[in-house]
């Protein structure tokens, strides 16, 4: 949809007071300023509707907006560490940084092309206030989202404002069980879980889905699922295609919304079988011919506006202007977080955005050991990384450790220096020399081996730039067991 720069300035405007209405962060990339005064999110009750206004399922992607700066990674280190010791002492901390997302979404915008729709990933992206905050600096409302609890969530607190995609096939369980909670906590206002665009895999499941939607006499939205290669799941074939096809077309209450089908496997294909540039291309083949196939089958179901999902964080520099293809949107998270286990990805500008922190509790000097008191001096007198031990709040984080440099593993015996003792979430613990700038109440930092490793923690501190500006909590998704 083609927007009018007097449209575009104005959501720009309008994504400006939302924000300042949700969180005490600095807003939408660095555009504007915040009020300092507006209560924490994290004050928001459980299930509180979002009174922000999300863009419109067609609003043109907006991420070139976007003008934060990021500093120095040595730089940066050594502020969060001032900030945490003033403002977090004594206690881990799982925390994002605002300018680097913002940072990873322009260059992200940069590569996308300007026809394929921006989905975020709830699954790498696992905090309410995070999503509402990107939706709103991205302008975009598609989320994908990998759980029931994840699709209650999101629609206890946007409602049908939010598109919400499933990463994954949902049982009819599930389903039910989405409606039924829903129902007891949405009052009299109307059901968003028809909304959601359900992804069916089978043609069994298909006539599940159908026969619950007859049963509560509600229209329901769905997705199929294809496999274009990634051997995961989803139609493989016309036959089974068209199967679940007949099923909706014979249908009044599903409504065909589109495909997915993702091909997480092309940069991971054997190069003794092809390539990921030939793997990646076949899979556009395949994707075509699916669209080809449904279509010359039941072309009414196709007349509407259909959202053909695939992509993500390792493939979405390929989805260009210039690609051939029906994909019309990419589903992606972990690319604006750049955990570790990312970083083999072909933009190398993007910035980590998000850590683990914990304070030092103890720092011991000499380190000693039980029960040989002599043996990591000992050690230390040949190597002066054993020359210290340092006790860290806790530990034992789903990532790798990654600023102070310089620390090492604790030994348990001077013949095998490579095991670990006690990197456990209560009083880990990291050994260095004394040139090591670590003192107590100083904060280790861990890197994060994938984006949604944040859910470690309930709670996710917001960083802009070096200031702490708010707390936000974390998807901690669990479905409550029926009376």
């Amino acid at each position: 949809m083609k927007v009018s720069e007097e449209d575009k300035v104005g959501s720009i405007n309008q994504s400006r007071r939302r924000l300042m209405t949700t969180s005490a962060a600095l807003v939408a990339g660095g555009l504007t300023g915040c009020n300092a005064g507006v209560a924490s999110s994290v004050n928001r009750a459980p299930g509180e509707p979002s009174t922000a206004v999300l863009p419109d399922f067609n609003a043109e992607r907006c991420t070139d907006q976007l003008t934060s700066i990021v500093g120095p990674e040595e730089q940066r280190f050594a502020a969060w560490n001032e900030t945490l010791r003033a403002s977090a002492a004594g206690r881990e901390s799982a925390f994002v940084d605002l300018n680097a997302v913002d940072y990873n979404m322009k260059l992200v915008g940069k590569r996308l092309g300007s026809r394929i729709g921006l989905r975020l990933c709830a699954k790498s992206l696992p905090s309410l206030e995070l999503l509402e905050y990107m939706m709103l600096a991205a302008c975009t409302n598609r989320i994908m989202a990998f759980s029931e609890g994840m699709v209650r969530d999101l629609l206890l607190r946007f409602g049908s404002g939010v598109d919400i995609l499933l990463g994954r096939p949902a049982t009819v369980d599930a389903l039910n069980r989405t409606f039924v909670t829903l129902d007891e906590l949405g009052g009299s206002a109307p059901n968003p879980s028809g909304s959601v665009r359900w992804l069916v895999d089978t043609p069994r499941r298909m006539q599940e889905f159908a026969e619950f939607a007859a049963n509560r006499h509600t229209r329901i939205n769905v997705s199929v699922e294809i496999d274009v290669g990634l051997r995961r799941g989803g139609a493989r074939n016309s036959e089974q295609l068209l199967a679940m096809l007949k099923t909706i077309d014979e249908s009044p209450y599903l409504q065909f919304t589109g495909f997915m089908g993702y091909e997480g496997h092309v940069p991971f294909v054997p190069l003794e079988r092809s390539t990921p540039a030939a793997e990646f291309a076949a899979v556009q083949s395949r994707y075509a011919e699916f669209v080809r196939e449904g279509k010359g089958a039941y072309p009414e179901l196709f007349e509407q506006p259909l959202v053909y999902n695939s992509g993500g964080s390792r493939t979405y520099h390929l989805y260009t202007d210039d690609l051939d293809s029906p994909v019309n949107e990419v589903a992606m998270g972990s690319a604006f977080f750049y955990p570790s286990n990312f970083h083999n990805l072909p933009d190398s500008e993007l910035r980590t955005a998000t850590f683990f922190a914990t304070p030092v509790l103890k720092r011991l000097d000499p380190a000693e050991t039980y029960p040989d008191p002599d043996l990591l001096p000992d050690l230390a007198a040949e190597n002066s990384d054993y020359e210290v031990w340092f006790t860290m709040v806790s530990g034992g984080f789903p990532g790798s450790q990654h600023y102070p440099k310089g620390l090492v593993t604790t030994p348990t015996s001077s013949s095998d220096p490579s095991r670990i003792v006690n990197m456990m979430p209560n009083q880990g613990r990291w050994m260095g020399s004394r040139e090591v700038p670590l003192e107590e109440g100083d904060f280790i930092f861990y890197q994060p081996w994938e984006a949604d490793a944040v859910r470690w923690l309930a709670y996710l501190d917001v960083f802009r730039g070096e200031q702490l500006v708010d707390q936000w909590p974390t998807f901690q998704p669990g479905i409550q067991l029926s009376s």
